[in-house]
């Protein structure tokens, strides 16, 4: 006769609910991570509005000027400034670059138009809208458009 040893069936079943409620915590935090707080902006999500948002943006690297016109009906928050060329990239915001910035009147409303002095940069500007919204909790919260569908590259 062989003395056969295992696992004793309440040591298997703890060790299979164990398993079990790690892999759920896995996966929901990796879940998780895909879901954003969704914003709102005149009753509609955030993201939609990013489809309506229009501006015209130049730069001259003679003056080191970048010239922003909103010239669709949604007000634009702010913008996220990325400049890339041979030494990497670099992200700011626009009201880093330009101080006098008016955040009290929501940015740039329809029509309105700014100059920012942002030096002599080398390589490319790409401009990210930035919208000001309200979360499901009702503050008022700034929220990007997304980087590939909404930025808009300024050649020069």
């Amino acid at each position: 006769m062989q003395n056969k040893r295992g696992l004793s069936p309440v040591i298997a079943t703890v060790l299979l609910v164990g398993l079990v409620v790690v892999s759920g915590l896995i996966i929901f935090m990796w879940f998780r991570g895909f879901i954003q707080e969704a914003g709102m902006k005149n009753d509609q999500n955030i993201q939609l509005v990013c489809n309506d948002v229009q501006f015209d943006a130049s730069y001259s690297d003679v003056t080191g000027d970048l010239a922003i016109k909103n010239i669709g009906s949604v007000p634009i928050y702010g913008f996220k400034v990325i400049t890339s060329g041979p030494g990497g990239h670099d992200t700011k915001d626009l009201s880093e670059l330009r101080a006098d910035w008016d955040d009290e009147n929501d940015g740039l409303v329809e029509g309105e138009a700014t100059l920012v002095n942002v030096g002599g940069l080398q390589g490319d500007i790409t401009l990210i809208p930035i919208l000001l919204g309200t979360t499901q909790k009702g503050a008022q919260a700034s929220f990007a458009c997304d980087e590939k569908l909404y930025g808009r590259e300024i050649s020069f």
